[in-house]
């Protein structure tokens, strides 16, 4: 019997879209994929979800990897939370399931500086039991151990829990802790295949 229901955060429960937000900026095509290549596509991206450096070394890093496009980097760097939105079922969907009984956690690889700048945008915090981003502990998914991490720091059972993340090898990782498993592809998808889950009769 499902009790507790793990969500990843970027493209589950905010949208993540640099290129729309590159766009906002006035940047052209060519300006987008530099910025893409040398930041939001770079090694150091996902160092940045491990958070092992300060913020400043990142961007240092992110304009070392395109020196000609410092200008550009440093603008998209300034406001980076611009690059994420609460997405609009978010909120009605989580208190349903809250109100329902169940227990809400947040696991998810983000950054410190992209946390800083988008926590406020996360109206749902407040509706979790417990929270655990990869910066905090430095490890990133499909780490396991941040998996058990989670399960232990919020003393949860493997087989009571179901975790939710739109990339696959997350969350292959899970499943391989002995949490179910949902690839998340769309509100209404991820919905459906929740509800599926949590309507299974309790095993003897």
């Amino acid at each position: 019997m499902i009790k507790n229901i793990i969500f990843d955060v970027g493209k589950v429960l905010v949208s993540f879209e640099p290129d729309a937000y590159m766009e906002g900026l006035g940047f052209s095509e060519e300006e987008k994929a530099a910025v893409n290549r040398a930041m939001f596509q770079s090694k150091l991206w996902v160092q940045a979800d491990q958070g092992i450096m300060e913020p400043e070394e990142f961007l240092n890093g992110y304009i070392a990897n395109a020196p000609e496009y410092e200008a550009q980097i440093r603008a998209a760097y300034r406001t980076l939370g611009g690059t994420v939105e609460l997405l609009p079922y978010t909120m009605e969907w989580l208190s349903n399931l809250k109100e329902r009984g169940y227990c809400l956690y947040v696991l998810s690889n983000y950054g410190v500086y992209l946390l800083e700048q988008t926590k406020a945008k996360m109206k749902f915090l407040p509706l979790m039991d417990g929270a655990l981003f990869s910066s905090a502990c430095r490890i990133i998914k499909p780490d396991p151990e941040i998996y058990r991490l989670l399960l232990q720091k919020y003393g949860l059972r493997a087989e009571e829990s179901v975790f939710l993340d739109d990339r696959r090898e997350n969350v292959d990782a899970a499943v391989g802790c002995g949490i179910y498993g949902i690839h998340f592809t769309d509100y209404e998808s991820g919905r459906a295949k929740l509800e599926t889950l949590l309507a299974q009769p309790e095993k003897e």
